[in-house]
């Protein structure tokens, strides 16, 4: 077992750091509490504060709901006791809000080179949801603690470990955007891999 996550844990084109954050976060949206309070020792220990490994965990809520914060506070809690000497700072950034359904559709522009199909049937079937989640994207997904690279990267993993394949596209091409190259993408991938496949590991 030490092995093989000391062989996911050699810095390559993503450090450490990042790679033990993505392993809480990737957890923490399967909710699978014991991996990923297992995880959290490791990140703690790399350097990740518990800012940071809150503020990824929430990013997942637009992808897997509430139910990723609510076993995520667990992920939290147990930082919160690693790291007693820890000065907690909230990111005071500005934060932007949608008003109207206009606002929401040139932010949506902004994102994608044309409008998704999904904005477009919640502009016209649930308006009200369209403002509600679009104001949850764009302060779950901006910079802050944690880059909007790394947010991608974990929406992408959390894709690829389901085989949605929507969820795929639309998140790698983020991460893209942001700065990954095919060997971060490659790198996050064998983190799923050991995700997907750990229960054999777990059951023992």
């Amino acid at each position: 077992m030490k092995q093989i996550v000391h062989s996911l844990f050699v810095d390559g084109e993503m450090k450490a750091k990042d790679k033990t954050l993505l392993l809480v976060g990737l957890f923490a949206a399967r909710r699978e509490e014991r991996q990923m309070l297992y995880f959290v020792e490791h990140a703690v220990r790399e350097g990740n504060t518990v800012t940071e490994i809150a503020e990824l965990i929430s990013s997942a809520i637009i992808s897997r709901g509430i139910p990723t914060w609510l076993s995520g506070i667990e992920a939290i809690s147990k930082a919160i006791e690693l790291s007693p000497q820890q000065n907690f700072q909230l990111n005071e950034a500005n934060i932007s809000s949608f008003d109207s359904q206009e606002q929401c559709i040139q932010y949506y522009k902004t994102e994608f080179e044309q409008l998704p199909k999904w904005i477009e049937y919640l502009i016209d079937y649930g308006p009200d949801t369209l403002l509600k989640y679009s104001n949850l994207r764009t302060t779950s997904l901006r910079d802050g603690g944690v880059s909007r690279l790394l947010k991608e990267l974990l929406l992408y993993a959390i894709n690829v470990c389901d085989a949605y394949q929507k969820g795929i596209d639309i998140h790698k091409t983020n991460a893209i955007q942001f700065g990954a190259n095919e060997d971060i993408l490659e790198e996050t991938r064998v983190l799923c891999i050991y995700a997907v496949g750990v229960q054999a590991i777990w059951q023992v």
